[in-house]
């Protein structure tokens, strides 16, 4: 992975309004892991080009039982049939339902970041 600068992070940090969110990224970009930086860079992104993830995206890229991050929102559109654990950093009401429908998981970046198995991989 390609080292992210962290004045750039703080730049577009300055127009996010969300609370949740300014506080998520500061957060992130304190980590010593290159990956927590890059998922930092994701959510840091402008809006219009913020990841919106479908549930029929997760089927197809994920293995069962595998950890997923989503740098931005879990969208409900299509179906799921493998047993996922989903990070986000916010999921619509009928993609949660879906995922834990299929006996998958759902849980906040935030969640991720302090439990002991952070492993993942991001999915935009």
């Amino acid at each position: 992975m390609k080292k992210i600068s962290k004045t750039k992070i703080e730049k577009r940090l300055q127009g996010k309004e969300n609370p949740r969110l300014r506080n998520l990224i500061i957060t992130l970009k304190k980590q010593k892991q290159l990956f927590w930086h890059q998922v930092a860079k994701e959510l840091a992104t402008p809006s219009r080009r913020a990841a919106r993830v479908n549930i029929f995206k997760l089927n197809k890229h994920a293995k069962d039982k595998e950890t997923i991050l989503v740098p931005g929102k879990v969208l409900s559109a299509g179906s799921i049939s493998k047993q996922v654990r989903v990070a986000a950093f916010s999921f619509s009401k009928i993609a949660r339902e879906k995922i834990k429908h299929a006996g998958g998981s759902t849980m906040q970046i935030e969640e991720l970041l302090k439990s002991p198995d952070k492993t993942a991989r991001i999915l935009r």
